[in-house]
């Protein structure tokens, strides 16, 4: 019987997935006749083509302009040797590679309907995943060419295989999840935290012994550095300075740290050009450039402590989809370019809906005593990235991704509750009528 609905799940989810990707071919064909690819998205496809060709990791201004060859870390690879397949195969167009990238986030819809199936049964996974097919803020970003998309199909997979180490505490599910956290992070480099608050803390609840402990721990650590390697160990002849994962986080910090961005209406935003303290001309190597824009950065806070704490609060807020979410929603998922601005109330309205349904979920897995650690781990690292840089619908994907599980949770809890309260009620209905004497001494006394 069980072997039934198992198939009878995974035929479900598979139509549930077909539908999700059809909605984000649909919004990729739409996003590529009305918008263009700018910022993060033109660093990812020119890398990518640039791997299909041979020429490696270099900066496709520099590079396509001046016909120099300077080298770049400014992201984690992975999303950009991802793009590389469709470059391999001669496909080179920007809606190739807009299509290609529906793929993880089809994955991501599979992976949040097994999670949720895990935690609260069928049902939850069949409203898990349908609510990620068509939640707004995923499908968009999975087609506008940032990271975003195929980070939040990392992210889903980490929780997945977390609940599944739980169920069954062995080392070996221990070094898939530090693995999938390893991937995560060879796509944004925000995920390196989970090392720390996910993978420590499932370590030491589920193994007794503080020589087992040290034991898994180190293969963990052991399995993180292997996939690492190949990245950083490419990194260390090409910088002045050590490049672990990216280049990135200076430029990050130094225009969310400027007048712009702590005063008037975009505080709390990234603004791009309004960095103080920094030379005329940066540095070729963008070692040497990140480091200048940190010290910018650090620089510019330090002086301006006094405003700081309203501005991490507006940059959370932001993010979160509390101040001004309209403006997030269109700005972040290119909605204005798009010609899609009434899509923005739309995305607003279903994400509120989406957090409230969420919170009843989380509730109902804190009263089941499910562990809450892999849920809340993710939320983590969109509250740091946050915090450091500003605030972003696309910091929030780590959020975005998880929500549809609790979701899917929160659905069922509440099904569950209405049913018992209906069956309780037809319980009553029934015992006063098989049971009519138990009315009888009122009757009496009334005609007495």
């Amino acid at each position: 019987m069980s072997s039934i609905r198992d198939r009878s799940f995974v035929r479900w989810l598979a139509i549930i997935a077909a539908s999700a990707l059809a909605f984000r071919v649909a919004a990729a064909f739409w996003y590529d006749d009305h918008t263009q690819v700018g910022f993060d998205g033109a660093w990812y496809l020119g890398i990518a083509r640039f791997i299909a060709r041979g020429i490696g990791f270099r900066e496709p201004t520099f590079y396509l302009m001046l016909h120099q060859k300077v080298a770049t870390a400014a992201h984690p690879p992975l999303y950009a040797v991802f793009l590389s397949v469709v470059d391999f195969l001669g496909l080179h167009t920007v809606l190739a590679h807009r299509l290609w990238s529906c793929v993880p986030g089809t994955l991501t819809v599979v992976f949040i309907g097994i999670t949720a199936r895990d935690l609260a049964g069928r049902r939850a996974g069949f409203i898990a995943a349908g609510c990620a097919a068509i939640s707004i803020s995923l499908a968009a970003q999975d087609v506008i060419l940032w990271s975003g998309g195929f980070f939040g199909m990392t992210i889903t997979l980490v929780v997945l295989l977390s609940y599944r180490y739980l169920k069954r505490p062995r080392p070996i599910g221990a070094l898939l999840v530090t693995a999938a956290i390893s991937v995560s992070v060879l796509t944004r480099a925000e995920s390196a935290l989970l090392y720390l608050i996910l993978i420590v803390p499932l370590v030491t609840i589920t193994v007794k012994s503080v020589r087992g402990r040290a034991r898994v721990l180190f293969a963990s650590a052991l399995t993180a550095a292997i996939v690492l390697a190949p990245w950083t160990i490419y990194n260390a002849g090409r910088f002045d300075h050590p490049v672990v994962l990216s280049t990135g986080l200076g430029g990050l910090l130094a225009h969310s740290n400027c007048p712009a961005a702590y005063y008037g209406p975009l505080t709390g935003s990234w603004v791009g050009g309004c960095a103080k303290g920094l030379p005329r001309q940066l540095p070729r190597d963008e070692s040497k450039a990140d480091l200048l824009l940190r010290t910018a950065a650090f620089r510019y806070a330090g002086d301006h402590l006094d405003r700081l704490p309203v501005v991490v609060s507006v940059r959370l807020l932001r993010t979160f989809g509390i101040w001004n979410a309209r403006y997030q929603f269109r700005h972040d998922l290119y909605l204005d370019a798009a010609n899609l601005r009434w899509v923005a109330n739309i995305a607003v309205v279903q994400y509120w809906v989406y957090v409230a349904l969420g919170a009843v979920g989380f509730v109902a897995l804190r009263r089941r005593r499910q562990s809450l650690l892999p849920i809340i781990a993710p939320i983590i690292t969109v509250v740091a990235i946050t915090f450091a840089g500003h605030g972003a619908l696309r910091f929030r994907i780590g959020f975005d991704a998880v929500l549809p599980i609790l979701v899917g949770v929160g659905v069922v809890a509440l099904l569950d509750r209405r049913r018992r309260g209906h069956s309780a009620g037809l319980l009553g209905l029934s015992t006063r009528k098989a049971n009519p004497t138990l009315e009888a001494p009122r009757h009496l006394a009334a005609d007495e």
